[in-house]
């Protein structure tokens, strides 16, 4: 007997049709998954990537980049997701969910799939995959769709018009992996992507919760918190009303929607204080839309509701172990304005760039406009904010059917202090008691991408380890064995696979005139010479001013080293 699970975490699962979550059994493999799916010995699911990848003259970075999407999930902390690549698969190879492998291709002559049976056109890419009544997942494919769009490999390059593999990437894992589209704006699992190197580029926190709530490792769970509830409108369930769970300092840290018996959980959510609250879908087959019910996914939300007003705010403090419940109720009404289109932040005020997706800003920029826009929009007294902290927003001005006709706009000037924090927000436009609200769709990035989560900069790692997620690339892997490792490397601004390329000190040379310091040196980096009398006891002190080298190698003269017997060090300052 199949028992009956009616729950939706803090992300959104993929369910059966009775009612339980498709995931990869991994601790506990189905002895019927095939091998070439899933190492039972290793606990790793098993991948191959067509060898012809999508183009002739970038093939090994766009396998590269399909590496790099693995790695990311992989590196979730505290989970047991684990993937092995198991070789390629050979060019024209098509969909197949009996063939026993997990394979990742780009369609490339034409977008029927699946033996003509599939139509991915309008995709950026399609995840077909194949479950036991468990719900444990025993194979899929990743088709891309290399037939209507163009992509591209290089996390540098912020202003390339083609898709960025990774993020379709790290978005159809997700679908392998069990889940469905998000409610949330910015998360890996939106329900479209758009060009360049987009918010779904590196792993949300709603992928992250999912995967230590379904692969979880120890027990990291005991460490979190849970929130749930049900949401009602005059005493009946509501279905399809997006939770929002958002910390004090305004950051989004979850979010789900609400099954058909009103119940939602958020889970895997680390110990605070936070803010619960409850919005409404946009309407079905709006034209005009942020999220909608099918976006989520078709046809468990088909009968959603989206007739409600947006809730207020429950504050709710989780501890670790422990599940709250916030039992929500809407109030029964059309909402009077949606947010249905974002006005990318642009430096010219004059300029208008919509779309219905997230916006980003980096710390440090500052007197950008930005705007929203829908056919409902209030033309005067309104009042347009964003969450959390660091953020400058100036007054709101008004674009009543202008400059897009049947559309009104509310834009405003933003600026984004260095130390603002960075994560998803929540753009938010309020008139009197009528409110809107676009969650997570403005993010502001950090200042170091760490998609990999391990603390090292990843476009150092980027440079020098192909995937930037392998085990050479670890902070503390010393590939080239010269004793700095890859942290280290990274603060000098040496090459960490070049055993000749560290910082060292060369030579000490004594004089009449003082002593000699040399050492190898990098032209972007600033030095500090330091000496200390006694090697164990003193205290090291600096030497001079901070030294900027003006080539590989560079030289110090310390004129104090006169009749003293001195130790030196050089160090990199920050």
């Amino acid at each position: 007997m199949v028992a009956m699970v009616e729950t939706a975490p803090a992300f959104n699962l993929s369910y059966q049709p009775n009612g339980i979550s498709t995931h990869w059994a991994v601790t506990t493999p189905n002895l019927s998954v095939p091998t070439n799916s899933f190492d039972r010995n290793t606990k790793a699911i098993r991948y191959y990537i067509a060898s012809d990848a999508y183009s002739t003259t970038n093939t090994t970075n766009e396998i590269n980049a399909v590496r790099n999407s693995f790695g990311q999930w992989q590196s979730v902390p505290n989970t047991v997701v684990k993937f092995e690549e198991a070789g390629f698969a050979p060019p024209g190879y098509d969909v197949n969910t009996s063939d026993g492998s997990n394979v990742v291709y780009w369609a490339k002559s034409s977008t029927l799939v699946d033996g003509g049976t599939s139509d991915i056109s309008g995709a950026l890419a399609v995840t077909f995959k194949t479950w036991y009544s468990s719900g444990s997942i025993d194979q899929f494919d990743i088709v891309v769709n290399g037939v209507q769009y163009g992509w591209f490999t290089d996390f540098n390059d912020k202003t390339n018009p083609k898709i960025f593999i990774e993020g379709t990437m790290c978005h159809e894992i997700g679908h392998a992996l069990g889940l469905v589209h998000s409610s949330m704006g910015g998360a890996s699992l939106m329900w479209v992507g758009q060009s360049g190197v987009d918010t779904q580029a590196g792993l949300s926190v709603d992928e992250v919760a999912f995967a230590r709530t379904l692969y979880p490792s120890s027990n990291i769970l005991s460490t979190l918190g849970t929130v749930k509830g049900t949401i009602t409108k005059g005493g009946l369930p509501v279905l399809g009303a997006a939770v929002v769970v958002e910390g004090t300092n305004g950051i989004v840290a979850g979010s789900s929607v609400s099954l058909t018996n009103g119940t939602y959980i958020l889970t895997a959510l680390p110990p605070g204080t936070y803010n619960v609250r409850v919005t409404p879908l946009d309407n079905f087959s709006a034209t005009e839309s942020l999220i909608r019910p099918e976006d989520i996914t078709s046809p468990e939300f088909d009968s959603a509701d989206t007739s409600f007003l947006p809730s207020g705010s429950t504050q709710v403090t989780l501890t670790a172990g422990t599940t709250n419940t916030v039992n929500i109720a809407v109030t029964n009404a059309v909402p009077v304005f949606r947010i249905t289109n974002i006005r990318k932040p642009t430096s010219n005020s004059g300029s208008y760039s919509l779309i219905p997706l997230p916006i980003t800003m980096s710390p440090g920029q500052s007197n950008y406009t930005f705007g929203i826009f829908s056919g409902t929009l209030p033309t005067n007294g309104a009042t347009l904010t964003v969450s959390g902290d660091g953020l400058t927003i100036g007054s709101p001005t008004y674009q009543p059917g202008a400059p897009f006709a049947g559309l009104n706009g509310i834009s405003a000037t933003i600026s984004v202090s260095s130390n603002a924090t960075p994560g998803l927000r929540t753009i938010k436009v309020t008139q009197g008691t009528n409110i809107a609200y676009a969650n997570g769709f403005f993010e502001v990035l950090p200042l170091v991408a760490d998609y990999n989560f391990d603390g090292l900069d990843d476009v150092f790692q980027r440079k020098y380890f192909f995937p930037f997620t392998s085990t050479n690339a670890a902070p503390n892997a010393d590939p080239d064995n010269d004793g700095m490792n890859n942290t280290a490397e990274n603060i000098a601004g040496t090459d960490p696979t070049s055993s000749s390329s560290l910082l060292k000190i060369t030579s000490i040379k004594r004089a009449t005139n003082g002593t000699t310091v040399a050492w190898q040196s990098v032209t972007n980096r600033h030095y500090q010479v330091m000496s200390r009398t006694n090697l164990s006891t003193a205290t090291w002190t600096n030497v001079g001013s901070v030294v900027t080298p003006a080539g590989t190698n560079t030289q110090f003269l310390d004129a104090s080293a006169l009749g003293t017997m001195k130790f030196y060090r050089v160090q990199v300052l920050p």
